[in-house]
């Protein structure tokens, strides 16, 4: 059962289906490291959901004993202390992503906007920004350099969609993203959770562990 105040994520849906339903306590509820594989139309992004929604909860101001039942506003979340970056492999699944979250995440006060080769965000869009969806190659540029670090360091969750794509010619781009998240971690000792969506495959364990 999901508490009442991550419903307004879910408008429309009576339940989780199988899949979402046996990875919702991870999800929600931890902050571990994710690997999904499932067949397309799975409802990976639903899980996607529920990580950010972890994010969200932990930001909550008020307490969890206090009213539930409460109308999700703005003001009930900390949104200048957090990033979520979501990274999708093309620009048609870039907008659709955005598309989705940004209805969905609407009464949080979330804003989520598209970060790639053909928008560009200024510093103080991306400070006004909670959830940015990326493309792999626009995300290593940004990482890269210096100026990216005030906002970078503010990042508690990345997903990576499609990850199958580390077998494909883009997989050192996307290796290389993983890699930094996890030297971020290892120096400054703040998590930041890795969430990687993927079709079904072959090697998942190899994925896992390099995942942590």
């Amino acid at each position: 059962k999901l508490p009442a105040w991550t419903h307004d994520a879910f408008k429309g849906m009576d339940m989780l289906n199988r899949i979402q339903s046996k990875v919702c306590d991870v999800a929600l509820r931890s902050s571990e490291n994710i690997l999904l594989c499932a067949p397309t139309g799975a409802g990976k992004t639903n899980v996607a959901m529920l990580t950010m929604l972890n994010v969200l909860g932990q930001h909550r101001k008020i307490q969890a004993d206090s009213d539930e039942n409460q109308a999700n506003n703005e003001d009930m979340y900390d949104l200048k202390s957090f990033k979520i970056v979501y990274v999708a492999p093309m620009k048609a699944l870039v907008q659709e992503v955005v598309k989705n979250f940004s209805k969905r995440l609407a009464p949080y006060g979330v804003i989520v906007k598209e970060l790639s080769g053909d928008s560009s965000l200024t510093l103080h869009q991306i400070s006004e920004t909670q959830v940015l969806v990326t493309t792999p190659e626009k995300w290593d540029i940004i990482t890269r350099q210096g100026e990216g670090r005030a906002y970078t360091q503010l990042v508690k969750l990345v997903i990576i969609d499609e990850i199958h794509l580390l077998h494909d010619s883009r997989g050192p781009v996307l290796e290389t993203l993983v890699s930094r998240v996890i030297r971020q971690v290892e120096a400054t000792a703040e998590p930041v959770r890795l969430v990687g969506l993927s079709a079904t495959l072959p090697n998942y364990g190899d994925v896992a562990t390099f995942l942590r």
